[in-house]
């Protein structure tokens, strides 16, 4: 590899008539032109670059680097590249640059997690906020790792918006000195659009305050929205897609039914079948939606067959087939259980007749959104799906909006914190509601009262009243959340009237393993007194048991304990 070719060339010396670059091991590099910093001093003496004609000296990498660069981001003024201490020691130099060739692709001076070598009063990037290698001394500067990669100028973040948002690096007057050119010969559909002095933005990711003097997506529609460039990069946001100069696809927008009259449809879903709608307290009893799994209440309105006992909210008859939430960069599919190519979904447990949401933890046997893309396993049940971002909940004081959040924290309600669910997050009060919670339905029903029970948020004027549940026969802490008919002086707690299984379906089936021939059925544990469990060997409290061959399991984990331990 002696060649003229494979020889780097001297940053420092006349492009027109470059000089050569060549390895030196003695005598020990004195200062770096490039960072400043000194001679390596471990066991391992790697060689450096040497200018013969200029009599410069480089590290081992350093040499890919230009003293001085102007970038797009800032053209008024040269950027220069700094090193975080100009007393630099050898720890300081990532060892990988003595073990690596020359021709190896230079990606970032430090990992992208790692603090630096100097706690000092360094400024941030401009682009990504760390701590800085090019800046300019007055004014805004650049990692490293910004300069060679700098972020896409337009993405498609269908994460939380509809329209695609192109990058802002910072405030300036037309014409666009982040470019250079005029917005005369760009369309200027998508550079005109500039972020009104004194308004205020939050981010569409982390909601914190998009500052317009940084780097930004906005909205090139005029929707006053806008996302942090780092934020709207991130692995769990973006699907990688870089769309500066490709053509907008249409999607398809395929309806979940065919209307054939104005009380009557044909859903995607039982599309053998019309079904016909039915309003109010017309024929509600023992019946559960099949894509919610919640029970139909008195006052809800819902489709039903007219031949079989198939049952749908009418609002959940609406859902999209194709669906884009805050929670996944992907788009996420709508399928129900008895859909013919189940098998090529891929869902963890779906096979086997229910499956785990990812939003909440919990199992389901109702409509499912899953994920399509290769390897992906994201999948929510409907509830989840259709809470809507931000939501106003009314359990959640001041009218204060909760706004889907990547971010996890103890939840106000069940005081927990959990990996496997996702959170709401009020950004005025900076607390948090898991969607276990949030999902809770707000009006329930309870077989002893004819009348629905309303969610009780444990409001100041219950906290001093005591109350007792009617099917435990314990006290309610009425500073938590439990269930009520005021005029009846009816009192329940949550997981009482609920159960753990709130989205598995009395009397559904589902297999031990896929293929399986035998089938375990989901029952009512209505009898006179609650049977044991023969897995954890408790009594069953709950208001739906797993029931096989005889022998009753708490929950479908009590059952795969026993036959499946893994």
């Amino acid at each position: 590899m002696d060649g003229s070719k494979s020889k780097p060339l001297c940053r420092m010396s006349d492009l027109a008539k470059p000089h050569k670059l060549g390895r030196r091991f003695d005598p020990p590099l004195t200062v770096c032109i490039s960072c400043k910093g000194q001679q390596y001093t471990g066991n391992r003496r790697g060689y450096y670059y040497y200018c013969a004609t200029c009599d410069l000296e480089f590290h081992k990498g350093c040499y890919l680097f230009p003293p001085e660069i102007k970038h797009p981001f800032h053209l008024i003024h040269p950027l220069t590249l700094t090193f975080l201490d100009h007393n630099l020691v050898s720890s300081a130099i990532p060892e990988i640059w003595f073990l690596l060739s020359t021709e190896y692709p230079y990606k970032h001076m430090f990992g992208d997690e790692e603090e630096c070598a100097s706690d000092g009063n360094h400024k941030r990037c401009n682009s990504c906020r760390k701590k800085i290698t090019y800046r300019d001394p007055d004014y805004p500067s650049l990692h490293s790792s910004c300069v060679k990669d700098s972020p896409p100028h337009t993405i498609e973040n269908l994460k939380s918006h509809e329209h695609t948002l192109t990058l802002f690096p910072r405030l300036l007057p037309l014409p666009c000195d982040a470019c250079g050119f005029s917005l005369d010969a760009r369309d200027d559909s998508v550079y005109s659009f500039a972020v009104p002095s004194g308004d205020e933005l939050s981010c569409g990711v982390c909601r914190k305050l998009v500052d317009v003097n940084y780097g930004q997506y906005a909205c090139k529609k005029g929707c006053h929205y806008a996302v942090h460039s780092k934020c709207a990069t991130k692995n769990e946001v973006w699907d990688g897609k870089d769309l500066d100069g490709v053509p907008k696809e249409e999607e398809e927008e395929i309806e979940p039914f065919v209307r054939i009259d104005e009380e009557t449809i044909q859903h995607f879903s039982h599309d053998h079948h019309y079904l016909k709608i039915h309003h109010g307290n017309d024929n509600h009893e023992n019946k559960f939606c099949q894509a919610c799994i919640l029970r139909i209440t008195v006052s809800d309105s819902f489709y039903s067959c007219v031949q079989c006992d198939f049952v749908i909210h009418e609002t959940c008859a609406g859902l999209p087939r194709i669906k884009h939430h805050p929670l996944h960069k992907h788009p996420l599919t709508l399928y129900h259980l008895h859909y013919p190519h189940l098998n090529e979904v891929q869902s963890k447990y779906y096979d086997l007749g229910f499956f785990a949401c990812s939003g909440c933890s919990r199992e389901c046997c109702g409509f499912m959104y899953k994920c399509c893309e290769k390897d992906c396993d994201f999948q929510l049940d409907a509830r989840c799906a259709s809470l809507l971002d931000p939501i106003i909940h009314d359990c959640h004081p001041h009218d204060h909006p909760l706004f889907f959040n990547l971010t996890e924290g103890e939840c106000m309600v069940c005081k927990i914190t959990s990996g496997l669910r996702k959170y709401l997050e009020c950004i005025e009060c900076r607390s948090f509601s898991c969607l276990t919670c949030a999902t809770m339905p707000l009006v329930a029903h309870y077989k002893y009262d004819k009348h629905p029970l309303t969610l009780c948020c444990g409001e100041e004027k219950t906290k001093d009243l005591q109350y007792w549940c009617e099917i435990c026969e314990s006290e309610i802490d009425a500073q938590k959340w439990f269930y009520t008919w005021s005029y009846c002086f009816v009192t329940l707690h949550v997981t009482c009237l609920l159960g753990d299984k709130v989205y598995m379906k009395p009397n559904h089936m589902i297999k031990m393993y896929e293929g399986a021939k035998t089938s375990i059925g989901i029952v009512p544990n209505s009898g006179n007194s609650r049977p044991m469990c023969d897995g954890c060997r408790s009594r069953c409290v709950d208001t739906l048991v797993v029931k096989t061959s005889g022998k009753n399991y708490c929950t479908i984990m009590c059952f795969f304990d026993i036959y499946y331990p893994w």
